[in-house]
């Protein structure tokens, strides 16, 4: 796709991020009045046209008000990355250049992209970042019965750019699981060492194999399971026994 798509209305976002698939979508939060949003606008086009490997869209925060608030868009311009439907990063500001930087960061470990590119076999390499730090528990990852479902993961947290399958390969995890069948189904939940998720703002995921030594690995659905990192206000607690000033 060559070009920026301009989303008419919320109804039309998720059939855009489907049909892009695998590909990187690059998504232009925008509002009609901004200044820095019409100064980035023709840099944004450009970038369409210099980047066709990937999906360009752009949504008008009033006019698609419910996809700004599922996406929790708090500035604009704000740019969201994605990647079969989950977001993988963000990046706010109307610089040109930093936002090129970080498409190219997204494009050059992209399998899909180069020709030379030998992929091991059932390998598979996910980010997802988070709008804000998080605590993590647990996630759910379901995959098919016909051996395409992953086995082996390694899980890393917070990394500071882009990682590839070599570097996934030698890097120390912040844990690492062997899945069986059962923990892939649909009422499957997978525990993670909660003491090492507690400060989280993006998750990698590296698939090293599946069950059945297929050539590709599937994953049909997966999210996480956590709670917001957030500051402990003592004003917010209410005194439910006592009077000020008693101790218990």
């Amino acid at each position: 796709m060559v070009g920026v798509k301009v989303i008419a209305n919320d109804t039309e976002f998720q059939p855009e991020l489907s049909a892009a698939g695998s590909r990187l979508a690059v998504v232009k939060f925008t509002m009609r009045g901004c200044g820095p949003c019409l100064r980035i606008a023709p840099a944004f086009n450009a970038l369409s046209n210099k980047y066709p490997q990937a999906t360009f869209l752009e949504v008008d925060v009033h006019q698609c008000q419910g996809t700004a608030a599922t996406n929790n868009i708090s500035a604009t311009p704000t740019f969201l990355f994605f990647r079969n439907k989950v977001r993988i990063d963000q990046y706010q500001g109307a610089d040109a250049v930093g936002l090129e930087e970080k498409i190219k960061q997204h494009l050059e470990n992209d399998p899909g992209n180069s020709e030379d590119t030998d992929i091991p076999k059932g390998y598979l390499l996910i980010t997802v970042a988070f709008s804000q730090p998080v605590k993590l528990y647990s996630m759910k990852l379901q995959g098919p019965d016909n051996g395409q479902g992953p086995k082996y993961i390694k899980i890393f947290i917070n990394l500071p750019r882009s990682m590839d399958f070599e570097e996934a390969e030698r890097s120390e995890p912040t844990q690492a699981l062997e899945l069986t069948p059962d923990d892939i189904k649909e009422d499957g939940i997978v525990q993670l060492r909660y003491v090492k998720f507690q400060n989280v703002n993006s998750v990698t995921l590296f698939v090293q194999s599946n069950h059945g030594d297929e050539e590709t690995t599937r994953i049909t659905y997966f999210t996480f399971i956590g709670t917001p990192v957030q500051a402990t206000n003592m004003n917010d607690f209410k005194r439910v026994v006592g009077k000020k000033g008693e101790s218990h």
